[in-house]
């Protein structure tokens, strides 16, 4: 069975949106920053060129309008002249970040299509040859915030709202289905949210169910940063962004290529297209019992996440029971390992080869103590660890405690306000915490009884 068609699924560009969570930059790696969204751009075009692709699809927030330059768009319109050169149609919907308005108006290169903001409207897609093989249907937001389900819009028989499209047939009345040899493969783009998504606003809500029944055969969406298939036989897609702007957007981030075959056929193909990757990662402390080891473990856990020909920043969460625990809470060994990490990248970057950047080392270790044994002891730590045990049944112990912890901080109403905004969990964790700082500076000091 030979291809009919390849397109490129792409959405969130978010050209000339800030990287957010770096601090203390070396030039260099400032303005490799600055330039990693519009090279992964500049990969994206190239793959289409490469590829050979028949379109792409760009389902939304090619720009952030409130950080929207002409920079941003010279670089778009740059990419699509090339695109437009070698005969790979461009269709475009506009999302929450970029809402269709008279200031977003652009004159594109012939070949580039994009969507209204009215009402959904069909466009074929066009094979080498000239043969329509498919029909695209989308619909841009003409306003920053959509909270209407958009996907009810969407028509049944989109090829019929092809304005150049002719019935090889008399007709097609009152919602008749439509002749299987008339029907083509059928793609709809829309920048929204399925089904709900946890940390991410309800934009043009619609649920999986309304996506199938309009009978298309591949839902290229946008608006999720977190690439997901969510069904296939029909293909519901997030195709995630080309870039991940902070540590909560980790991972490779690109596009896919999708191959239909003459009988409908789908295939998809992740590409990564970023040039700076995100990892948020850890590294267990078991066995680890000298600075040097831990130094040692730290760099070999880094170069596990160094990339050929990207930039990866990463934040590293040290995690289990350690010797090292004291030194490590009470901040300077923590302060020189992540300084020993950023002497050795900027080493690595003054020779001109990739770098793992440090964003935060976090410390979530834990004192080696037997808590269970010096509980059931005769001794001054037992009977510590037995009062704690009463408190922490006890909200209204807990906090009685916790006053009397504070007393000395209770002039500061900011703080305040902060410490009653925690919830109780977080309260008894620090109890929890404070017990094994406690009861680690007695280790040694007496013996089990």
């Amino acid at each position: 069975m030979s291809r009919m068609l390849r397109f490129i699924h792409a959405a969130d560009l978010h050209l000339d949106s800030p990287l957010r969570g770096l601090q203390s930059l070396p030039d260099v790696l400032q303005e490799r920053l600055e330039q990693g969204v519009f090279r992964a751009w500049d990969r994206l075009v190239e793959l289409a060129i490469q590829a050979e692709a028949d379109a792409i699809l760009l389902s939304g927030d090619l720009h952030d309008s409130t950080h929207r330059s002409l920079r941003a768009v010279w670089r778009l319109e740059r990419g699509m002249k090339r695109l437009s050169d070698k005969g790979i149609a461009v269709f475009i919907i506009h999302g929450n970040h970029d809402p269709l308005t008279t200031e977003e108006n652009w004159s594109w290169p012939s070949g580039v299509t994009v969507f209204g903001t009215d009402k959904p409207s069909s466009h074929f897609i066009y094979d080498r040859s000239g043969k329509p093989v498919a029909v695209v249907t989308g619909m841009s937001y003409g306003q920053k915030a959509v909270y209407d389900n958009m996907s009810l819009q969407y028509p049944e028989q989109p090829e019929c709202h092809v304005k150049e499209y002719t019935l090889q047939v008399d007709s097609v009345v009152n919602g008749d289905s439509m002749p299987s040899s008339e029907r083509m493969y059928r793609i709809g783009m829309l920048h929204g949210t399925v089904d709900g998504r946890a940390e991410h606003d309800p934009y043009a809500p619609c649920s999986r169910g309304d996506l199938i029944r309009k009978g298309y055969d591949y839902w290229a969406l946008g608006h999720i940063h977190k690439r997901e298939v969510i069904q296939e036989q029909p293909y519901i897609v997030y195709a995630g962004n080309i870039q991940g702007r902070h540590i909560k957007e980790t991972g490779a981030k690109g596009v896919y290529v999708v191959d239909v075959q003459e009988d409908g056929a789908t295939e998809l193909v992740f590409h990564p297209l970023d040039d700076v990757r995100w990892f948020d990662e850890s590294l267990s402390l078991q066995g680890i019992e000298t600075r040097q080891e831990l130094l040692e473990a730290m760099f070999a856990r880094i170069e596990g996440l160094r990339g050929s020909e990207r930039l990866s920043c990463a934040r590293l969460t040290l995690i289990g029971s350690s010797p090292l625990h004291t030194e490590l809470k009470r901040g300077r060994l923590a302060i020189e390992l992540e300084e020993a990490w950023r002497e050795a990248e900027r080493l690595r970057l003054e020779e001109g080869l990739d770098a793992v950047w440090p964003i935060q080392l976090r410390i979530h270790s834990q004192a080696v103590v037997e808590l269970e044994a010096w509980r059931e002891s005769e001794s001054f730590a037992g009977e510590l660890i037995r009062m704690t045990d009463q408190v922490y049944e006890s909200d209204e112990a807990l906090e009685v405690l916790l006053q009397e912890a504070l007393i000395a901080l209770g002039g500061n109403a900011k703080l305040q306000q902060w410490l009653g905004n925690q919830s109780i969990e977080v309260r008894r964790k620090w109890l929890e915490e404070a017990l094994v700082l406690a009861a680690e500076m007695l280790h040694g000091e007496e013996q089990l009884t």
